[in-house]
């Protein structure tokens, strides 16, 4: 049965101001952009392909991929993108890679495929926020000592190169779950060695070649 002094009251008594409060929080975090909440979720952000375009707003970019730009050498006003997530520089003529790299701290997915590289540089393992590392088909003839640095790492692409050299650092990057060295050409020993010192993660190798194992 309906209470009329009841229903009167609910018409009266004005909905409580935190109430009010909390709803619109609710609503505003929801409707708000990824990339202003926090940056969760950046991997379903924007891909900016136009690099002109992309620097007139470096502060809303989180994605950037410039494959086949015809650089041969990295652009010095990609140091504008402070939020930047991702950066992809493949098939360019890239042969080194610069030192101011590393200021790019928030880099969590870096790819440098098909271009002329043949070291892993100081400034890309300084890179601690980095998850994936791509320098797949470069010209890249070892693996540095103190690639234990790169602490967050999950995944490192290096098929097609020259890499003939396997540190024992490997083994301490604790979240590494990927190693792609296909068509590198490694020895049944050389192939051994990385499967004990990484023995949880998933590699990639081509057929061994009979050579000998002088790391």
């Amino acid at each position: 049965m309906r209470n009329p002094d009841v229903e009167f009251m609910m018409r009266i008594t004005p909905f409580p101001r935190v109430s009010l409060l909390c709803l619109w929080l609710l609503v505003g975090s929801w409707a708000m952009p990824t990339s202003m909440s926090g940056q969760v979720g950046w991997d379903t952000a924007r891909v900016w392909t136009d690099f002109d375009a992309a620097l007139q707003r470096p502060e809303r970019v989180l994605r950037l991929d410039l494959t086949r730009s015809k650089w041969k050498e990295v652009d010095h006003r990609l140091r504008r993108f402070q939020h930047l997530r991702e950066l992809v520089l493949d098939r360019n003529n890239i042969d080194t890679i610069p030192t101011w790299l590393g200021e790019l701290n928030t880099l969590e997915r870096l790819s440098l495929q098909s271009n002329k590289i043949r070291t892993i540089p100081p400034s890309v393992l300084a890179l601690s926020s980095l998850r994936e590392l791509n320098l797949a088909d470069n010209e890249i003839e070892g693996i540095p000592e103190d690639i234990d640095l790169m602490t967050n790492l999950e995944r490192l692409i290096l098929w097609s190169n020259l890499i003939g050299h396997f540190p024992p650092s490997l083994s301490r990057l604790e979240r590494l779950s990927e190693l792609d060295l296909l068509h590198n050409e490694m020895s049944v020993d050389e192939q051994t060695w990385v499967r004990e010192i990484l023995p949880n993660a998933k590699l990639h190798f081509s057929e061994p070649c009979q050579c000998r194992f002088d790391d």
